[in-house]
């Protein structure tokens, strides 16, 4: 597949989502709970729903024999090497609150390796997004060349942690302890992994992703330099316990702790 195709229908994607979400807000947001845990609140609402069809309908416009998977709805698999992995709304729970960092991810697969990826902020009128070389920060149509951060100084990097989900083992309390010195935030969305590829944050940590979760991020994240894997340093494309950084350097001495 052409690759300049590909970025250039992502490229449109922000200006058809944004129309799609101004049309959409007039309608009043519906919410359930898909979890089977009572205690647990996981929600998807009418938007979730809505803009999964739709990103949905502009792939298969664009490319008929690609596969897409998403978050609400059954996979179209095909025999092309192609997937789309869509969550339609990244951080539900903000876009319910009306808090601005929720997003709309895209992400391509090629042969099982993230290849391009979209994040779209439609509240914050922006976007990130890759080529084959580059990554880019849109912002007011202005473009930004993305660059991670360098910094190798292992006591002032600044992180997220986020083991929400996860049972703690009293191994990994003292995990959780060790990273609290250099502790930047808890409030967990795209949205950081983002300012990772703008060099704003040295790592990210999570457990318990989904694929959809993630994969559009992949390679945001490594064309602006970082590194993207799960924490046994295989590929992050099945979701799980994921790391980002933003220089080998700290993935790898990350890499030693967690493990």
């Amino acid at each position: 597949m052409n690759n300049k195709k590909i970025f250039n229908f992502l490229k449109k994607l922000p200006f058809e989502l944004n129309k799609q979400y101004s049309k959409l807000s007039k309608l009043k947001i519906k919410a359930q709970n898909k979890s089977s845990n009572k205690n647990y609140f996981n929600p998807v609402t009418n938007f979730d729903k809505s803009f999964e069809k739709y990103i949905r309908k502009l792939i298969e416009g664009k490319f008929p024999k690609d596969s897409i998977s998403g978050e609400e709805f059954k996979k179209k698999s095909t025999s092309n090497d192609y997937e789309w992995v869509i969550d339609p709304i990244d951080g539900t729970k903000r876009f319910i609150n009306k808090e601005s960092t929720w997003s709309n991810l895209i992400g391509l697969i090629y042969r099982k390796k993230p290849k391009m990826g979209l994040a779209n902020f439609p509240a914050l009128k922006r976007y990130y997004i890759n080529n084959e070389k580059n990554s880019f920060l849109i912002k007011n149509n202005k473009k930004k060349l993305l660059k991670t951060s360098q910094k190798k100084d292992f006591k002032k990097i600044n992180l997220i942690l986020n083991f929400y989900g996860k049972k703690i083992s009293s191994k990994e309390k003292k995990i959780f302890k060790f990273f609290c010195q250099n502790l930047l935030s808890q409030k967990f969305d795209s949205f950081n992994y983002c300012l990772l590829a703008e060099g704003k944050i040295d790592a990210v940590i999570e457990t318990n992703l989904k694929s959809y979760d993630i994969v559009a991020l992949v390679p945001i994240i490594e064309k602006a330099g970082g590194y993207v894997t799960n924490w046994k340093n295989q590929s992050p494309i099945n979701g799980g316990n994921i790391l980002a950084s933003s220089n080998k350097y700290i993935h790898n001495k990350i890499l030693k702790i967690l493990k």
